[in-house]
């Protein structure tokens, strides 16, 4: 079985949106290991303290974890390339990422990819995404994999969820990558550089 993985961010001096991360490790123990006992990230995570970003990557399954932290620069983003598979699944945080490798490596010139399946708008490679439509940021509901920035978002009110199918995306005016890392606003585009839409 694969392992599973939590990268969270370490900025100021804090981690950060601890709760939402061992949440999602704890549903995970919850659904693949039901007899052990989730670990504990706040006991599994070193005491840093660098102003910078930085990413710290938790590799665990029931017995072992394996952190190793980097700093974190943000990658640029100029360009979306819309990929379809119908069949794509990625419902919990796992090392396995052989799927949406196949998919990324269709973005051609591209930065990122932008994931439809049946239809319907889901993730990039390694992000969530939101949409702003002039008033409002809006998630796809039919997302892959249920990111604790995008929860954390929705859960203060600064993003809404909502279905969001291919036709839908030009009604909107720029759409923004969000992940444990990249906050709202930090990696954003407008929706004429996602390319491939059908029209």
């Amino acid at each position: 079985m694969s392992r599973f993985i939590e990268t969270i961010c370490f900025e100021k001096g804090a981690y950060s949106l601890l709760p939402e991360h061992q949440l999602r490790v704890n549903s995970t123990f919850a659904a693949h290991y039901p007899e052990a006992a989730p670990h504990q990230l706040a006991t599994v995570l070193p005491a840093l303290s660098f102003d910078e970003r930085y990413k710290v990557r938790v590799v665990y399954d029931a017995e072992l974890t394996e952190v190793e932290f980097s700093q974190y620069t943000l990658r640029a983003l100029r360009r979306i390339q819309l990929v379809r598979d119908d069949s794509i699944s990625y419902r919990f945080k796992s090392e396995n990422r052989k799927a949406l490798t196949r998919l990324f490596e269709q973005r051609g010139l591209a930065d990122e990819i932008l994931i439809v399946k049946k239809g319907a708008v889901t993730d990039g490679y390694y992000a969530n995404v939101a949409f702003w439509d002039g008033e409002c940021w809006w998630t796809p509901d039919t997302y892959l994999l249920n990111g604790v920035r995008r929860q954390h978002l929705l859960n203060t009110g600064k993003i809404r969820e909502k279905m969001i199918r291919e036709e839908d995306l030009r009604s909107f005016e720029k759409v923004s990558l969000i992940n444990a890392m990249v906050n709202l606003g930090e990696s954003e585009l407008p929706v004429s550089e996602i390319h491939g839409i059908n029209s």
